[in-house]
């Protein structure tokens, strides 16, 4: 009772703006990833990654609409941020959010060579995304979720962010899979996915299984959770 007490307090505290309490190595189980350094930023724009991930399928799946609100977290230098852009359109809005300052400085660089207008660079921190709130119809988190040093407390302040019918949805490379050739610490199962969701406030809606090595998974808000929950043991 004590612990739960005390990562209860230490949530709170975080969400306050009060100094992040210290990251996690796992999280439900799960050994949580190291976050991949800016300097391996060009193995993003790899040019084999259409074939290997089909993103511009997993982004057609989205289902993303002119004048939406989308925030890509975990952006990088961009290579989702840009297409996302595009598909919101002028009346639309991109909020691009990464915890590294210099993958900000590679995205900023390619939104001026592009002259791209809507994208809103965010250099958050491993606890806080600094998103408005009730501010995002979408939260697209393509392999980014499994390295959240804070899970709980990055959860709770992107379901604060997300409007009512808004959702969180994320891409992460199966564990299920021997075949996809990416270290176990960076996949996830859907048992385990659904289960720290599930734990944080959110429910699947939609699923989309046809990616050549991840699972793409939608969640929207669970009727009756709150933004600030306590992490599970």
């Amino acid at each position: 009772m004590r612990l739960l007490f005390t990562c209860f307090l230490l949530a709170v505290l975080n969400l306050s703006g009060q100094e992040a309490p210290p990251g996690l190595t796992e999280y439900e189980g799960r050994v949580i990833a190291r976050t991949m350094h800016w300097k391996g930023a060009e193995w993003l724009m790899r040019r084999v990654r259409e074939e290997e991930e089909g993103p511009t399928l997993m982004r057609e799946q989205l289902r993303v609409k002119p004048g939406m609100t989308v925030c890509d977290m975990g952006c990088g230098n961009g290579f989702h941020t840009l297409p996302l852009a595009q598909m919101v359109g002028e009346t639309g809005k991109v909020f691009a959010v990464d915890v590294q300052p210099e993958m900000i400085e590679m995205l900023k660089a390619n939104i001026e060579r592009n002259g791209v207008k809507n994208i809103v660079p965010i250099n958050g921190l491993y606890h806080d995304p600094k998103l408005p709130p009730n501010s995002c119809d979408m939260i697209l988190l393509v392999d980014v979720y499994h390295e959240f040093s804070h899970p709980v407390q990055m959860l709770a302040a992107m379901r604060a962010a997300l409007k009512p019918d808004g959702q969180l949805v994320l891409c992460e490379f199966r564990a299920e899979d021997a075949s996809v050739p990416i270290k176990p610490e960076h996949k996830m199962s859907k048992a385990q996915i659904n289960k720290e969701m599930n734990a944080n406030g959110f429910k699947v809606v939609r699923e989309f299984d046809g990616l050549p090595w991840q699972h793409l998974m939608f969640f929207g808000k669970a009727e009756g959770a709150g933004a600030t929950l306590v992490p599970g043991k």
